[in-house]
Order: structure tokens, then sequence, then C-alpha cells
């Protein structure tokens, strides 16, 4: 699901000539299992992710619900990638968009973080794209399992957010967050993807 995404991502990198790779040892964050009760697991995927990662001197991450797990695990620093591409963001250069018109999501997790602020920065270098931050609206609904645990009401926390996705009539809806995504996807005939 999330190929795509870093392929963006190192492409990203690249072109701001950081060298990055792909661990292909690393596994889940751990933070699922946590919501689901599952502790033991998740200490069990944090010490592999803490082996698996012990020769990088950084970790970019992708959904912002993983990164405070992430950030409390590895032993290196952990960091948005959104953030770390907008720091590097004067080496980067995009072609015009045509007019794409895109809704930005803030996943709860990503207000916290810097994320969201990171992401605004670099759509509005994008020259010819119409960017269109949603109001909050609180929680999408996904939160954690929450979308797996109680459907319906999370399928009402979902609604205020793809009303305004409706309204805006917007070709790609955005969020830093692979559970937002999943969520808002299954409500909406509107391509859901990751900012990057």
């Amino acid at each position: 699901y999330e190929q795509k995404t870093r392929t963006a991502l190192i492409r990203l990198l690249s072109a701001a000539g950081i060298d990055a790779s792909v661990p292909e040892a690393q596994v889940c964050c751990g933070q699922a299992a946590l919501h689901a009760g599952r502790s033991a697991e998740a200490i069990r995927l944090s010490e592999h992710n803490r082996h698996a990662l012990r020769d990088f001197e950084r970790l970019l991450v992708l959904a912002s619900g993983c990164l405070g797990a992430l950030q409390d695990q590895i032993g290196i620093p952990v960091i948005d990638a959104g953030v770390f591409l907008a720091q590097h963001a004067g080496k980067l250069r995009f072609q015009s968009a045509a007019g794409l018109r895109v809704a930005v999501h803030t996943p709860c997790s990503a207000a916290f973080n810097g994320g969201q602020a990171a992401v605004l920065e670099l759509l509005d270098l994008i020259p010819d794209l119409e960017v269109y931050a949603l109001a909050d609206a609180g929680c999408c609904g996904a939160a954690g399992l929450h979308q797996i645990a109680r459907p319906g009401r999370a399928d009402l926390l979902r609604a205020p957010v793809l009303e305004a996705v409706e309204t805006l009539r917007v070709d790609v809806l955005l969020s830093a967050n692979i559970g937002c995504r999943l969520h808002l996807a299954n409500g909406t005939s509107v391509p859901v993807r990751h900012p990057l």
C-alpha cells in the first residue's frame, strides 16, 4: 500500500541530494498491536526494528501515526518525512501541477508533530497547484483501530471530512497517515494519497 509513497520519498530525497534507502528488515512499528492491546507483540516488533535500523543515522517516517511509537523505540533520530523535506525544500524544484485541486486532511497525529505545516509548505512550492487545507473537524474516525472496532461511529466521524471534500470538488484528497487514508478512501470516490 505504501510502495508508491516510499518511491516518491526516495525521488524527492534524491532530488535534494540526499542518499536514502528503505531498510529491508524493518517491520511494522507496532502501533496497531498496541491499539489492539497486544503489548508483547508491540515490544517484539520494536526490538526487531531497533536491531534492523541500528546502522542508520536517522529514520524518516511517512505515517504520522507511527512517528510517536518509533521515536520512543529505536535509538536513532526519527523524523517526519515531510518535516525533513521541508528543511531541504530550497533544493527542490517542482513542475506545474496544471491546476490540480487538492484537499489536505490533517491527521490528529500530524497536528501534534509539526508535519502538517511542513506538508503545506512543500505543497506551496508546486506551481499551479490549488491547495485547500480542510478545517479541523476533529478525528476522521480512523483513530488507531477505531475504524475496525467501531465502524458505525467511525463513519459518522468521517462524514464531515468527506462532505468538505465534496463541497470543494477537488481532484485528490491528501492525508499523511495511513490509517486515515484507508478510512477516508473507503468513503469516497476521490483518490486519497499521501502528500508526498
